[in-house]
């Protein structure tokens, strides 16, 4: 997991180059007026979604990790918690869904937690689980990018 803000002028450094070029791609948007729905930046490969959610208590709400994507986590209005966990700190029943590159399940163990405000992202790696959209100190509505980075990419 990767947590900056997009307002700090190395936002990238240290990242590969395929993060920064994302990163400094979605910096060109008018992120304040982005419309809800799928933007392409390289087709199947990096994409983003942009969504109003309404936060809730995180004991309400589900973890989910990716096996194929990357997902970059930028918040655009709002405040928002995010809660993760370690690659194998984590259960489910549930099994993972291919076609949605999702699982859904439960952080068991050495959960942290994020705050996340406007410009901030955070960045979470396939097998990384995490918990969006939970309140931070009331529930509130937020939107929020995620953008999707296949990890053929980062190799």
């Amino acid at each position: 997991m990767i947590y900056n803000t997009l307002f700090n002028p190395r936002y990238g450094r240290g990242l590969s180059p395929t993060l920064v070029e994302t990163l400094t791609a979605v910096r060109q948007y008018d992120l304040a007026e982005l419309a809800q729905g799928r933007h392409e930046i390289k087709g199947e490969k990096i994409f983003m979604d942009v969504m109003t959610l309404t936060t809730g208590l995180a004991e309400t709400r589900r973890a989910e990790l990716h096996q194929e994507y990357a997902a970059i986590h930028l918040l655009l209005g709002g405040e928002e918690r995010i809660d993760y966990g370690l690659p194998g700190d984590w259960q489910s029943e549930l099994p993972y869904d291919d076609a949605r590159d999702v699982q859904l399940l439960d952080i068991i163990r050495h959960r942290q937690t994020l705050a996340m405000f406007p410009g901030m992202y955070a960045i979470f790696l396939p097998h990384e689980p995490h918990k969006v959209a939970c309140q931070l100190n009331v529930s509130m509505p937020i939107k929020k990018a995620v953008i999707k980075v296949h990890y053929t990419l980062l190799l």
